[in-house]
């Protein structure tokens, strides 16, 4: 009922409701009708060529084996036959000539201590004086000095010095180098015994700054040894090594 005490009539407005809503509808509808018609969509599909019926072709490769080539025969080379040198003949030696003695390996001083040189300077020595000639084979470190030889009147005399290390020396002397008298050719004082001079019987004496032996001193065949900072045994040692140079 209203204000006015009449009812009121609710279906009238609804039915009004629902028939815009279908008329809404149905312009949708027409519209989407309307659109679906003026873009129509066209799909073309071009159909891949069918070839002909055919068998498939096979092709067969037969693969032969690989055969090597003969080997080439390498052909034989024949060395030329070696021939022999012709052999030179010797001269035969001049006559008239000298031959001169030189010192080697086979020497009668080959033992010497020093060189070929002063190996020959023993060889001369020794075959110029009567007295044995001695010289020293001493060891590594020693080399020969000074050397030198005289043939007076009253007899020949022979002097070598030797150098060694640290200032060492050892003097040989042989023959007349001392002819006043024994007493005076040898010390009169540090007597130490007997000594060998290569196998002849001396005597050991003690001197200022070494030893020294004495064979025979005084007379043409004397022979004495003297060494200066060494020792008893090194001066007894060389003494004792002492050879003879054989004349020739």
């Amino acid at each position: 009922m209203n204000a006015r005490g009449l009812p009121v009539n609710r279906r009238g407005p609804r039915i009004v409701s629902l028939a815009c809503a279908a008329f809404i509808l149905a312009l949708a509808g027409a519209a989407c009708t309307s659109n679906a018609k003026q873009t129509p969509i066209y799909v073309f599909q071009t159909p891949s060529p069918i070839p002909a019926t055919q068998a498939p072709t096979q092709t067969t490769i037969v693969v032969e084996p690989t055969v090597p080539p003969p080997a080439t025969p390498r052909a034989t080379i024949t060395p030329w036959p070696t021939i022999p040198p012709t052999p030179v003949p010797t001269p035969p030696p001049t006559p008239g000539k000298t031959p001169v003695s030189s010192a080697g390996p086979t020497s009668p001083a080959g033992v010497c201590t020093g060189g070929p040189k002063n190996q020959s300077f023993f060889v001369n020595a020794a075959n110029s004086l009567k007295f044995a000639v001695y010289c020293a084979t001493l060891g590594s470190g020693w080399s020969l000095g000074t050397a030198h030889f005289d043939i007076p009147k009253a007899g020949g005399w022979v002097a070598m010095t030797y150098t060694g290390p640290g200032g060492a020396t050892i003097v040989v002397s042989e023959g007349a180098f001392c002819l006043t008298s024994a007493a005076a050719c040898a010390p009169n004082s540090g007597n130490l015994g007997s000594g060998s001079f290569g196998g002849l019987s001396g005597r050991l004496y003690s001197i200022s700054g070494g030893f020294a032996i004495y064979v025979n001193p005084g007379t043409t065949h004397a022979y004495s040894i003297t060494g200066h900072n060494v020792t008893q045994g090194v001066l007894q040692a060389a003494a004792a090594g002492l050879k003879v140079v054989s004349k020739s």
